[in-house]
């Protein structure tokens, strides 16, 4: 493992970040960037809310040495990325994903407040939210009933609202955003945005390639020396190691 980090805890599009299908996830073409600068350590959890984020938190921050901070290092920046299942709507009964929108507020300032309280207040990490991505209603309620033969209800107009408070949060404790419902057309024609949604609801390959330079650009524009660093660059991240015809 490289002496650098970056960490991302996030539900579905995220555990899906990785993915080696046809067109690689988000988070993929993010380690791609970060290759041999920093691992990328994505901790992605279909179908979670807020609600059980929290619940998750220690499991993944844990503890030191018994003196309360985080086992996982200095990671350069930490994402969250929450609100696309909390958005679902109240008479989704079934899959019990809906979580009431201030609530919502709520776990994602004690989510913020947790990972803070993890690392020492000389060498807190940057915390990047990430607003949840627009929602193809109607390719979603087509996906639902040919493969569950029922709906699990949202809409566009819920998850900007969600998205709404994420920006709330970010600038009450001093987060940076990535508008992945902005990135995506969500405040566009369905058809548009649809175009980057495999299902109505989850990213396909162009999706993924948007929110990645969506995101890349969060970091280049609010922590420069965070960025991978590229030829010609005056700060960054630089490439672990000597490059090999410096060894020869």
């Amino acid at each position: 493992m490289f002496s650098n980090s970056t960490l991302f805890l996030h539900h579905t599009s995220t555990q899906l970040g990785f993915s080696i299908g046809e067109s690689p996830g988000w988070t993929g073409l993010l380690a791609n960037a970060y290759t041999r600068r920093a691992d990328v350590l994505n901790r992605g959890f279909s179908g979670y809310n807020t609600r059980h984020a929290i619940d998750i938190l220690p499991s993944i921050f844990g503890t030191k040495d018994g003196d309360g901070t985080s086992c996982v290092g200095n990671p350069l920046f930490v994402s969250v990325f929450f609100g696309a299942n909390d958005a679902s709507l109240p008479d989704d009964r079934d899959h019990c994903q809906h979580v009431p929108i201030n609530e919502y507020e709520s776990n994602l300032r004690e989510i913020v407040q947790t990972i803070g309280r993890k690392f020492k207040e000389d060498n807190k990490p940057p915390i990047i939210l990430i607003t949840p991505p627009p929602v193809d209603k109607t390719s979603w309620d087509k996906y639902c009933r040919e493969n569950f033969d029922e709906l699990s209800p949202r809409t566009n107009e819920v998850s900007k609202l969600y998205g709404d408070r994420v920006k709330s949060v970010a600038k009450e404790l001093g987060c940076s955003v990535c508008d992945s419902f902005s990135i995506l057309g969500g405040n566009g024609k369905e058809e548009t945005y649809g175009t980057y949604l495999e299902d109505g609801l989850h990213l396909n390959g162009a999706g993924n390639k948007l929110l990645f330079e969506g995101f890349i650009k969060v970091i280049q524009n609010k922590y420069p020396h965070l960025a991978p660093m590229e030829e010609g660059d005056e700060r960054g991240i630089p490439l672990e190691g000597s490059l090999w015809k410096d060894l020869c």
